[in-house]
């Protein structure tokens, strides 16, 4: 009984974040329509990892990989790209905050997932 209500209120958590990220900002954005300066080089960089990890992630890519070498790089990569995604929220927050949004949902997704997952691994 625990569990599901645990995952229940964890896939809400997962959805409130989802909605801000996805749906609420683009509207920010717009209404504000203020032009502001680029997002930086590293920014699309860190970005585009935390998408690829998704990618490969959810298309079993660590599958392909032998066990040993999948579980040693599985959440250090997961982690280190939730802790850069997270300095880089915070630094495009003061210099562009419709990238800076999206950019803090998708690590804090990716966040709470990593833990979700590393505590289902441990039972």
């Amino acid at each position: 009984m625990f569990i599901i209500g645990f995952s229940i209120i964890f896939l809400m958590i997962l959805g409130i974040i989802a909605i801000f990220t996805l749906i609420i900002t683009p509207f920010i954005a717009v209404r504000k329509n203020e032009i502001g300066k680029p997002p930086r080089k590293i920014s699309y960089l860190i970005l585009g990892l935390l998408v690829l990890h998704w990618l490969f992630f959810l298309t079993n890519g660590y599958a392909l990989l032998p066990t040993y070498i999948a579980d040693a790089i599985f959440m250090p990569v997961w982690l280190v790209l939730c802790v850069s995604g997270l300095f880089i929220a915070i630094f495009e927050f003061k210099n562009n905050k419709s990238f800076a949004v999206p950019v803090a949902g998708l690590t804090t997704i990716s966040l709470l997932f990593s833990i979700f997952i590393n505590g289902i691994s441990n039972m």
